[in-house]
């Protein structure tokens, strides 16, 4: 009988060296773990079309803006940046919003901020549009009270002297509104509508004066807060007048 043949075993391939594995790196790992974190986080909120924040913002806007916001924070008795951080008013700067619409797409504007400041804002961009710009912080030749007061006396308009002067229209009442205080300005009926005065006027008699805000709520909602700062002061001038021997 034939012998049976020896059953050839398969040579095994030898295997071709590969890359040596990359060291182990915690910041590689960290890297890692980061990129597949970033994909579960919402981006931040931006309309198509809007540009992005950069420092080509209008410095004299800006200023302006800012003493608004400066003013609007004193008045409520708040710090300015939950009136609106620096952001939003770079990005009011950039955008030029001209209506509420406009204002919502702001960051850090939804519909009770909106509500609160937007016309406001829209106003203020108005006057800076018409030539107002904020208050310079160098001396100027003729002091504001006195420069105020001829204006007046030559029956300009406090919307007329905001011009002429360069301020904001707030400013301007705001410093009439503390002639009228001290004395030396005398309170013109004409500044304030006859029925909003009396409203004012019991308002103040009811809440006190010591802040705006409970009046301006107390009074019909076309009454504004320059309108009961003027009758505020001329209030307390007159009691002030009953004080004095």
């Amino acid at each position: 009988m034939p012998e049976p043949m020896e059953k050839k075993r398969p040579r095994r391939r030898k295997k071709t060296p590969g890359p040596a594995p990359a060291p182990f790196s915690v910041q590689t790992r960290l890297g890692k773990r980061e990129e597949s974190w970033q994909q579960f986080v919402r981006p931040t909120k931006r309309n198509s079309g809007q540009p992005a924040i950069s420092s080509d913002v209008d410095s004299e806007l800006r200023a302006y803006l800012r003493e608004w916001r400066r003013k609007t924070a004193q008045e409520n008795g708040i710090a300015a940046f939950v009136v609106m951080h620096d952001t939003s008013l770079d990005e009011i700067c950039l955008l030029r919003p001209t209506s509420l619409e406009d204002i919502r797409k702001v960051i850090g504007f939804g519909e009770r901020k909106t509500a609160l400041y937007g016309q406001q804002i829209l106003e203020a961009l108005r006057q800076f549009q018409a030539g107002s710009r904020a208050a310079a912080e160098t001396a100027v030749t003729t002091l504001p009270a006195e420069e105020t007061m001829k204006l007046l006396a030559k029956g300009r308009s406090f919307e007329e002297i905001a011009r002429i002067r360069g301020r904001q229209v707030s400013s301007v009442i705001d410093l009439v509104a503390r002639l009228v205080e001290k004395g030396d300005l005398e309170f013109q009926p004409d500044w304030v509508d006859s029925q909003k005065r009396a409203q004012i006027e019991d308002a103040c008699a009811r809440l006190g004066m010591k802040r705006l805000n409970p009046v301006k709520e107390a009074v019909r909602p076309d009454v504004t807060f320059d309108e009961i700062r003027l009758v505020m002061a001329q209030l307390r001038r007159e009691n002030a007048n009953q004080i004095e021997p």
